[in-house]
């Protein structure tokens, strides 16, 4: 999962949806083309980080099965 961006209005607080850089900005320039002509664009960027691959969920059960099988083993 990439880095996402969601843009908030300075003016009214509409917020955009979650996705890329050129995404949030081009949605923010259009709301405010559309409600507050005259208006600089201003605002929030809110930024959320993206995933590292997500494979630790599945190491971590991994682990866990591994174990279960040692301790089994021994009985």
């Amino acid at each position: 999962m990439a880095d996402s961006y969601r843009y908030r209005c300075g003016e009214c607080g509409h917020r955009t949806a979650w996705g890329s850089e050129s995404q949030g900005q081009q949605a923010i320039e259009t709301h405010y083309a559309r409600c507050h002509p005259h208006t600089v664009p201003g605002g929030v960027v809110e930024f959320r980080k993206g995933s590292s691959g997500g494979g630790s969920g599945c190491l971590i059960a991994l682990g866990i099965v591994v174990l279960l099988l040692i301790i089994a083993s021994r009985h």
